[in-house]
């Protein structure tokens, strides 16, 4: 798949990169301050679901792009299966953050249940995300 000549892959590894963690991130901040959920919760569900858009999309290209390079070896191997990984946690915060903003009214027990998935998305997509960047940053590069 490419974009202007270009392939997808790279173009859209750099929004999971990047949005992931950020909404990780604030993901957990809004959960645990009213203040910060008060004022960025539900920009952080918007960044939240850019970024599993974005992490869906790598996913889909990935395999794309390994066959037109031809690529191969540990690094590579170990990138493709984090990457097969990073989507779940960070389709699971797109869809469990804005299901905890709308319960902390309406259930105390839905709210702390929520709460706890949640967080375990967002440190989940946080780590996945990381180790997938890192293992295609050696692949590529080496080191």
């Amino acid at each position: 798949m490419d974009v202007f000549g270009l392939p997808l892959h790279p173009l859209v590894v750099h929004g999971a990169v990047v949005l992931v963690p950020l909404a990780a991130l604030g993901a957990l901040a809004v959960l645990f301050s009213s203040w910060v959920r008060a004022r960025y919760g539900w920009l952080t569900v918007l960044v939240a679901v850019a970024g599993a858009a974005a992490t869906l999309a790598a996913r889909l290209s990935g395999p794309a792009l390994a066959d037109q390079i031809s690529a191969g070896g540990p690094a590579f191997e170990a990138h493709e299966m984090w990457g097969q990984l990073a989507v779940f946690p960070a389709v699971a915060l797109a869809l469990l953050l804005p299901c905890a903003l709308w319960a902390e009214n309406r259930s105390r027990a839905g709210w702390w249940v929520l709460v706890a998935l949640t967080a375990i998305s967002a440190v989940a997509g946080l780590v996945l995300v990381v180790l997938t960047g890192h293992s295609g940053a050696t692949a590529v590069w080496g080191g």
